[in-house]
């Protein structure tokens, strides 16, 4: 049985090592992993494009993240064109518009219903056609395709949306269309209603990962363990078996089948995108303790073949690549974890 664990935001900024966050922490497995390990370069682009490279999905101008994320929360992509839509507050610093997910919006069912119905009123003759699939996720559909170079909502998080406004051929068209948004999202009795109870606005959205369903994707794994939507979507069109992640690696052991094993562990990653380095470092000693300690003991035993961490920070991604026979280069020895950044 192989088991592949993908780890989003797991080698940490720079400035995190200023922080002496990483000093006296204790990661014996996780440490024996990666210097026993054999490691691959690989080509740059963030989890989206990886998972896409896994499933052999090619790009388009784009990912076509929104197709798959749609298929994975209940929708009939068909052949058509669609956008992530992702409702944001724009909150001015100084002279930056700096974005906040909805992640901290906490927007009901009725208040994107609302909004939606409002854009999809004031758009219709412009074929745009917005969904709020969940509260904290809208999808876009296009009546024709767009010629779009975007940046994922995650890349945005915190920083100067200027910097990272939608690109390609019909991006300046796409800045037109987003500034409309805002004003209509601005006045809306949603928003006043939001104001007034000193929650923020839902006052413009996020526009990515644009495309159309590709055709069947390949079947790289045996099970896809996830609660990401794009590897849920995936593993859907490729008709591949998926559940969500237990707890622990012992949980999962007594579950997983022989096999190849997709397992996406995301405990680090909203700590990192909000900047909440002490809950990074701390869910870091908890995947140490539930996962690489259990892992590390079953791949000496045996009930794993091979164990491969894919690792990602930011845009750059590193394979780690472990069999039993590997455990015992003990000539290889153990780097702290800021070795490696």
């Amino acid at each position: 049985m192989h088991c592949h664990l993908l780890i989003p935001s797991f080698f940490p900024l720079p400035q995190w090592l200023d922080a002496g966050l990483l000093r006296d922490m204790r990661l014996p497995a996780l440490e024996t992993l990666l210097a026993r390990g054999k490691e691959y370069p690989l080509q740059d682009g963030g989890m989206e494009a990886w998972l896409c490279r896994a499933f052999g999905v090619e790009k388009q101008d784009d990912w076509p993240v929104a197709a798959f994320t749609l298929l994975a929360d209940g929708g009939s992509p068909g052949s058509d064109f669609w956008l992530q839509a992702e409702p944001v507050h724009l909150q001015l610093q100084r002279e930056r518009m700096v974005l906040v997910d909805a992640a901290n919006l906490a927007i009901s069912s009725e208040e994107a219903a609302s909004l939606t119905a409002a854009l999809n009123s004031h758009f219709a003759q412009d074929g745009l056609s917005f969904f709020p699939s969940r509260p904290e996720c809208w999808h876009l559909r296009l009546a024709h395709p767009a010629r779009l170079e975007t940046r994922p909502l995650e890349a945005v998080i915190g920083r100067n949306i200027r910097n990272f406004l939608p690109g390609g051929q019909d991006g300046v068209n796409w800045h037109r269309i987003i500034n409309e948004i805002q004003m209509l999202l601005y006045t809306h009795p949603v928003n006043e209603a939001r104001e007034q109870r000193g929650a923020p606005m839902v006052n413009s959205i996020w526009p990515w990962g644009g495309g159309i369903l590709a055709d069947k994707p390949s079947a790289p794994y045996t099970r896809i363990w996830a609660d990401d939507a794009l590897a849920c979507g995936l593993a859907a069109a490729a008709k591949i078996p998926r559940a969500r992640v237990p707890a622990t690696a012992e949980d999962w052991l007594q579950t997983a089948a022989p096999g190849q094993h997709l397992v996406i562990l995301d405990q680090l990653h909203q700590a990192a995108l909000y900047g909440d380095f002490p809950r990074w470092r701390d869910n870091l000693l908890r995947l140490e303790a539930d996962w690489f300690v259990p892992l590390r003991q079953a791949l000496a035993r045996g009930k794993i073949t091979q164990l491969t961490l894919h690792v990602f920070s930011d845009e750059k991604a590193r394979t780690f690549s472990v069999v039993r026979t590997f455990l015992w280069k003990i000539w290889r020895h153990r780097k702290p974890l800021k070795n490696y950044t």
